[in-house]
């Protein structure tokens, strides 16, 4: 299957790009304080990563419990028992008196059924995901484990450090997921860790049994609860997700810019993006839009009195910030969203070492049953995999962004009418004589916009009930993160439209009329005519376009 971003150099190549710059450092996980912003930051090649102290206890202890549940004779599923329909058949002996889970033969027994397990769940289409999307799963992973949610075993946790710290990442098919977690998805990470499917590295697809050899890595096999650990999660979405609306956040920073050069295109009005005007509406984020926007505009024209300027801009100009404040706000809440499911788990069954037993239910039976060796212990059952909110938040995001796109559409719309401008038609430039400009090149922008806009329904809810109807509720945030991706790429399309047209209409002012740009805007409009030339004469603009594409996703 071919990728479907119509783009050839897309927005989260151009990031990796740029990070890979930085300097690399190491970071501390300690499964309560990684971020959004370290965790993106973590992704780029070169950055490495640890477990602190407090998090290798409390991985130590998430890994024990469920052991010494087993050997007091509980079932625990994923360890003593198989899954879904198939869970009344054993994996291990858990009866007391019998040789412990760790001893043989249970622990050969323990290991081939979590190797089986990697095999059968294996399932999905290319194109795979980026190779930074990868790595942030399996960081993801190793912070939870860090949290002491998933009981997963130091060998799991050593067996990720080194493929995140050598910037080994596992191919991860983007098509297929259940739509509840991540099984045929994260299962790709756990069979690479085994050696038993192909990695990126250095570059390259290679074998992973390969590049574990080459590494000098010890050999991994899945034991107890590794295997449901590894594969039953939402890690993998978890990394999509923080990719989409990292690529939104860059778009929206450069969104300021971008309406700043609309307005100077414009001749437009200063006044709605004013603090006194915007506090008079009193919604989230507006503030900050609206000082973002005018903080390019210092020493602009804009702030002459003209009496050619209209009193009243079209509302895609009017409400720019209105429509920037609410993405933003979309976007912050998602960043705090994701903030918590990376410190927390998507596990089924959790593991909690640190419980507190001051519940009014806590001495009750059917929750005493599930201690597991000390009331502070426990293996419970649960759908911490159902991500209904992050799903939720994130469709939000993308509404918000559509509104954003949209926006920019109608501005490029309103930007070659001259009774909107007071300039040629079409920008057409002076001495174009007889020139058409940019008389026909928004349709093909039309096409990209209502792409952009399809993306925006709804797909949460949908899928078929598996595991024979134990398994069918669904959230398909995995489909939502990449909705949210490609939505990102129609946007930076319509961006490109844009600039195009602004930057020839602040040209044309500052050559005919002799208006000054604002700081920030004239910075814009000099970076952007290092890659495509004023537009003197009719000319092919696909390359042009191609350019400002490339150009946009590159901007901070």
């Amino acid at each position: 299957m071919n990728r479907r971003h119509f783009f050839p150099l897309t927005l989260v190549a151009v990031l990796a790009i740029s990070a890979a710059a930085t300097n690399a450092a190491e970071h501390v996980l300690d499964g309560r304080t990684l971020t959004v912003d370290e965790l993106w930051a973590i992704s780029a090649p070169g950055e490495t990563v640890k477990i602190s102290d407090e998090g290798t206890k409390r991985l130590r202890a998430g890994y024990k419990a469920p052991i010494i549940a087993a050997e007091d004779g509980r079932d625990i599923y994923g360890l003593t028992v198989n899954y879904g329909a198939l869970k009344e058949k054993r994996v291990t002996d858990g009866e007391k008196g019998k040789a412990g889970v760790e001893d043989e033969p249970n622990r050969s027994a323990s290991i081939a059924f979590n190797e089986r397990q990697m095999r059968i769940q294996a399932a999905g289409f290319e194109p795979f995901l980026p190779k930074r999307t990868a790595k942030m799963a399996m960081v993801i992973r190793l912070n939870q484990m860090a949290a002491g949610y998933t009981a997963m075993s130091e060998d799991a946790a050593r067996a990720y450090a080194e493929y995140v710290n050598n910037d080994v990442t596992p191919l991860i098919p983007s098509k297929g997921s259940e739509g509840a977690n991540d099984l045929s998805f994260a299962t790709h990470i756990g069979l690479a860790l085994m050696g038993e499917w192909d990695v990126m590295w250095k570059g390259e697809r290679r074998k992973a049994s390969d590049v574990r050899k080459e590494l000098g890595l010890k050999p991994f096999h899945p034991f107890g609860l590794d295997g449901i650990s590894i594969l039953s999660n939402s890690n993998v979405s978890e990394a999509q997700a923080v990719t989409a609306v990292k690529k939104v956040e860059q778009l929206l920073n450069f969104n300021a810019k971008l309406v700043a050069t609309s307005l100077e295109a414009l001749n437009g009005n200063v006044t709605p993006f004013l603090w006194h005007t915007v506090e008079t509406k009193g919604w989230p984020m507006q503030h900050e839009a609206s000082e973002a926007i005018l903080g390019n505009l210092k020493g602009s024209y804009l702030w002459e009195k003209d009496e050619k300027r209209y009193l009243q801009d079209p509302l895609s100009f009017r409400s720019a910030g209105y429509i920037l404040a609410a993405a933003m706000e979309e976007v912050d809440q998602a960043k705090a969203l994701l903030t918590t499911a990376i410190n927390h788990t998507t596990d089924n069954p959790i593991v909690n070492t640190e419980v507190k037993a001051d519940r009014w239910y806590s001495k009750l039976p059917a929750v005493v049953m599930n201690e597991a060796g000390s009331p502070t212990a426990h293996v419970n059952s649960c759908a911490n995999f159902d991500n209904t909110q992050l799903a939720l938040q994130l469709e939000s995001v993308g509404r918000a962004l559509a509104q954003v796109m949209h926006a920019s559409a109608w501005r490029t719309t309103q930007l070659v009418d001259s009774h909107r401008t007071q300039l040629p038609t079409y920008l057409v430039a002076p001495e174009n004589k007889g020139g058409d400009g940019f008389a026909n090149i928004a349709q093909s922008m039309s096409g990209i916009y209502a792409e952009g806009m399809a993306l925006t329904n709804s797909v949460m809810g949908y899928g078929v009930p598996t595991s024979i109807g134990i398994e069918e509720t669904f959230s398909n945030v995995n489909v939502v993160a990449d909705r949210l991706d490609r939505l990102s790429e129609c946007t930076a399309g319509v961006f490109a439209y844009e600039i195009l047209h602004t930057t020839q209409a602040m040209d044309i002012r500052t050559r005919t009329e002799k208006r000054t740009l604002g700081e920030g805007t004239s910075k814009l409009l000099a970076s952007y005519r290092t890659v495509v030339p004023y537009v003197d004469h009719d000319r092919i603009f696909t390359t042009d376009l191609q350019r400002s594409l490339e150009w946009v996703l590159d901007q901070k």
